[in-house]
């Protein structure tokens, strides 16, 4: 590219002309896609540091029912910033590298579903393990459950990066069936539902049921405000307008900061740190690399199947979305999409990357959309992506100002954009193909852990499909996957 102007250099390698697009529609596009993928930067920090409360809660013995002692909310807050600043900057180096090396308009950041899974099972199942098997105290065995979480989302990328090329991702792709792929989907998409609503205050653990609705709540500001950010998001999405969910969870957490500074509502918002922290890499697996290696190895037979069941999550949920995105950015040539094996190695090499920042999976984001229909198609756009992450970073201790409640109205309605696969499940008329999809979508959110319900789906699916005669379906990698799940399932009645 020597002698060219800027201009023309960008032109030249984004591929510009060649895809009918230009430089001002390529800024536009990032800008707006950034918009609609911002809440990100509340929504995951809020649904990982829920997951450490949880395992701290744990390693101090302290019911759930009863607040973090005063005196242990600058570690919590510390995690959170550090969880806020990996989110940012493990966003904008995902997109990057599909911006650089695949030229595609995707967005990338932490995945929802993933961070779920990561925050409410990964985290407090290792927590539970370090406390009861191993000599950690204090605080130490939620701190260490975090590296191990990430050490998990350490090995999905490498699982994801090796069978992003050749035939075995074909392989993986033909063992698993389509019922069962909508039905982790679906049912992830229940379980964030299920988060929001939790964050909100509307359900509460039953006495004498599992789970019932938390009429104390009604009495709280924070319950109302929760579902002021439901509705404007709810109104915002039903107009399409580009941003909603931000907009939603900055408005709400205005009038909480307002209600808090006023003396109307106080404690609403956490004022005891700085706006002035210096962000630090505080859940980083490099803080001790060596013992989380080692204490993951220890627990191998907990940590590959919590890996392995991220990986199916993220590869099925990373080839569809990069299917219908580039089907609607016209980047498909005589049947293939443009650049997909790129594509997918920048997705798993991103989530490689994460778990250093300090953060769960990124996975390219369905609201990359939005900015493909103002005419997004090239890396120029993730580009413009990217920078934007990069300068979010920057406000990562104003980010950690944002309530819990105010982002659970956001999360009730991610859930809706899962729920779309529904239609798709209900039109199949073999029944050994629905029930498991059902078995798996509803297990998912009813034992709160991902991993449980994708083990019941895989095991079901076989079970079924035996027992009515149908050998032929059952695939040999479906039949692999089972008995990892079998043995895992094992381990775990064991106590691993």
């Amino acid at each position: 590219m020597r002698g060219l102007s800027f201009k023309d250099a960008l032109y030249k390698y984004f591929e510009l002309k060649e895809r009918n697009t230009t430089a001002k529609v390529e800024i536009i596009a990032g800008i707006t896609t950034f918009l609609s993928m911002a809440y990100i930067l509340f929504v995951n920090p809020s649904i990982l540091t829920d997951g450490f409360t949880i395992a701290l809660h744990q390693a101090l013995g302290i019911p759930m029912t009863q607040p973090i002692p005063q005196e242990y909310m600058p570690l919590v807050y510390n995690v959170k910033l550090g969880f806020t600043l990996a989110t940012a900057l493990s966003a904008a180096t995902a997109t990057l590298i599909m911006s650089l090396y695949a030229k595609m308009p995707f967005g990338l950041a932490p995945g929802m579903g993933e961070n779920a899974f990561i925050g409410y099972t990964a985290i407090p199942l290792f927590a539970s393990i370090l406390i009861t098997s191993h000599d950690l105290q204090g605080v130490a065995p939620a701190i260490f459950a975090i590296y191990l979480a990430l050490v998990s989302v350490f090995f999905n990328g490498i699982l994801f990066l090796i069978f992003s090329v050749g035939r075995i991702r074909e392989f993986i792709l033909n063992s698993v069936p389509e019922s069962i792929r909508l039905g982790i989907s679906i049912g992830i998409g229940l379980f964030i539902t299920l988060i929001g609503f939790s964050n909100i205050g509307i359900v509460e653990p039953g006495v004498g049921t599992p789970i019932s609705f938390n009429t104390a709540a009604l009495k709280t500001a924070a319950f109302y405000l929760g579902l002021l950010s439901f509705f404007i998001a709810a109104v915002l999405m039903a107009k399409k307008v580009i941003g909603g969910f931000i907009i939603a969870i900055l408005g709400s957490t205005a009038i909480a900061i307002l209600l808090s500074i006023t003396g109307l509502t106080p404690g609403l918002i956490s004022t005891s740190s700085s706006l002035f922290t210096m962000p630090s890499f505080t859940t980083s697996i490099l803080n001790d690399l060596p013992k989380s290696f080692y204490l993951y190895f220890t627990l191998f037979g907990l940590g590959f199947p919590i890996a392995f069941s991220l990986f199916l999550v993220d590869f099925f949920d990373g080839i569809g979305t990069l299917t219908g995105l580039a089907m609607k950015a016209g980047l498909v040539k005589d049947g293939k999409i443009m650049n997909i094996n790129k594509a997918l190695i920048s997705d798993a090499l991103a989530s490689i990357i994460s778990p250093f920042y300090g953060t769960s999976t990124t996975v390219v984001y369905v609201e990359s959309a939005s900015g493909i229909e103002a005419g997004g198609k090239s890396g120029l756009t993730s580009l413009i992506i990217a920078i934007l992450f990069f300068i979010s970073a920057i406000f990562a201790p104003l980010f950690t100002y944002i309530p819990t409640f105010t982002t659970g109205g956001v999360l009730v309605l991610v859930g809706l954009l899962f729920l779309g696969l529904a239609g798709k499940l209900t039109s199949m008329e073999d029944l050994t193909e629905v029930i498991p999809a059902f078995f798996t979508l509803v297990a998912i959110p009813f034992t709160y852990s991902i991993t449980t319900g994708i083990g019941f789906g895989f095991i079901s699916y076989i079970v079924i499909k035996i027992a009515s005669g149908k050998f032929k379906d059952v695939k040999p990698g479906i039949v692999l996957i089972a008995l990892l799940f079998i043995i895992y399932f094992w381990l775990a009645a064991r106590g691993f």
